[in-house]
């Protein structure tokens, strides 16, 4: 159940640190659940980035069809 909390306080932005004191949790487990957690597909907190942003294969693969598309500045 630690690591379900863990992984939630951590979404929600808190710092590692913080999720440890609020839940109880010894160094080495701490240490641990963070590893997991930033381990997961997309890494770590940022909900929004994808979870092959750290794929070579797909990076290799976009940039042999051209790479990716710049979208232009649009005036507010």
């Amino acid at each position: 159940m630690a690591s379900i909390s863990y992984a939630a306080l951590r979404h929600g932005g808190t710092p590692p640190g913080a999720a440890r004191v609020q839940l109880g949790l010894g160094t080495a487990v701490a240490a641990r659940l963070e590893r997991l957690f930033q381990q997961r597909g997309g890494g770590g907190a940022d909900a929004m980035r994808p979870r092959f942003a750290r794929h070579a294969e797909h990076v290799r693969a976009v940039m042999a069809q051209g790479g990716y598309p710049a979208l232009p500045d649009r005036p507010r």
